[in-house]
């Protein structure tokens, strides 16, 4: 007990916090000197990042990544929730093992909330990088729905960063053609949120000058096996029998959702007051153009037969949606694929706003069609 108190004592408690204090200091000061790592420039592709090497822009593994692509002739595909893993495999998937695609592969970056507008301050730090990138990008109109259609913080704040939206250095002109999503998240922050941002970014930036900086400048072989990269063998889906059909004793024909989807309150209603997403889409477009990516854009279905049984009066506000899309995009002459007969077809959904691994089959026979076959 006597010990715990003389620990304890008022006095060396300052002194420990003193010492604490300064060797924080000093191990900061001290970072700022370790050279940062450098893209090393792979002859192989990197398949995807780690979400915090986007979100902070940790320039070396991004710029790696980007190139990697470039040299290999390959596609990076963004998309949002849909765009993410599924049981029995997604369009991407398809893609990367397809025997008659020899020589191209299909990168990944999506998430749920992830849409376009987010890259856009990525895309802004990396633009040498990016002339001649092809890319692929999934629209899903269940994003003009109620719950979805206005810039969500939260989806930002898990995908990007304050500082980094606002460390450019942009034109009057470019603020004014691709920076106004951006700024409908800057606008949504207040002084707390743009204070924990910065903060965020220097304990990021400080963190990584001894684990990644100082670690790959003492052993630079880790700095490649952080990475992953396209896998050289392909797994042939057409063994499975499932590959390309729908499987009927998982699907709820009734409603074209599984089975094991009980949530259909989830389902809202389209918003035609609001047109940020309109925005988005047109910035993103935009800027693809600006920085010479070679862009095609995919148009995703909606469950149709879902919403003609939940809510049969908004069937005509989703096609106005994707017609309005379409035209956007005719409007920018930008490539794109327009999925949306998929809509109506049987087994082609998991739930009201997701597409099930059928209906990324059929997603996949439009991409290879367009790409390689037309």
């Amino acid at each position: 007990m006597n010990l715990i108190q003389s620990f304890y004592k008022t006095k060396t408690l300052v002194s420990n916090g003193i010492f604490i204090a300064i060797t924080v200091v000093i191990l900061i000061v001290v970072g700022y000197f370790i050279p940062d790592s450098s893209p090393k420039i792979f002859s192989k592709q990197i398949y995807t990042l780690n979400g915090y090497n986007t979100k902070y822009n940790d320039h070396s593994e991004v710029s790696d990544f980007f190139l990697s692509i470039k040299n290999n002739n390959g596609f990076l595909v963004l998309g949002t929730s849909e765009t993410t893993s599924i049981e029995g495999g997604n369009y991407y998937d398809f893609l990367n093992n397809d025997k008659d695609i020899e020589g191209k592969n299909f990168s990944l970056l999506a998430g749920a909330g992830r849409t376009c507008g987010v890259y856009i301050p990525l895309f802004l730090h990396h633009r040498d990088e990016l002339d001649s990138l092809q890319l692929i990008y999934f629209i899903n109109p269940a994003y003009w729905r109620d719950n979805l259609c206005e810039v969500d913080v939260d989806y930002w704040d898990r995908y990007s960063n304050y500082k980094m939206c606002t460390n450019l250095n942009l034109s009057a002109q470019e603020r004014e053609s691709f920076y106004t999503p951006v700024q409908a998240y800057n606008d949504k922050l207040n002084l707390f949120n743009k204070s924990v941002s910065y903060l965020e970014q220097i304990i990021r930036s400080a963190r990584r000058n001894y684990f990644n900086d100082l670690r790959y400048y003492l052993f630079p072989e880790e700095y490649t096996s952080q990475f992953n990269f396209m896998s050289d063998s392909k797994i042939d889906y057409s063994l499975d029998l499932k590959y390309g059909n729908v499987d009927y004793e998982l699907i709820d024909t009734n409603w074209n959702i599984a089975k094991s989807f009980t949530n259909k309150e989830w389902f809202k209603p389209i918003n035609e007051s609001v047109d940020y997403r309109y925005q988005e889409l047109t910035s993103f477009v935009r800027l693809c153009k600006e920085l010479g990516i070679k862009a095609t854009f995919i148009v995703g279905p909606y469950n149709e037969l879902f919403i003609k049984k939940y809510s049969p009066n908004d069937i005509d506000a989703h096609e106005k949606v994707v017609q309005n899309i379409k035209q956007l995009l005719i409007n920018n002459n930008a490539e794109f694929i327009d999925a949306t007969d998929i809509s109506p077809v049987i087994g082609a959904f998991n739930d009201h706003q997701h597409h099930s691994s059928y209906g990324a089959y059929l997603i996949y026979l439009k991409i290879k069609y367009q790409l390689y076959e037309k």
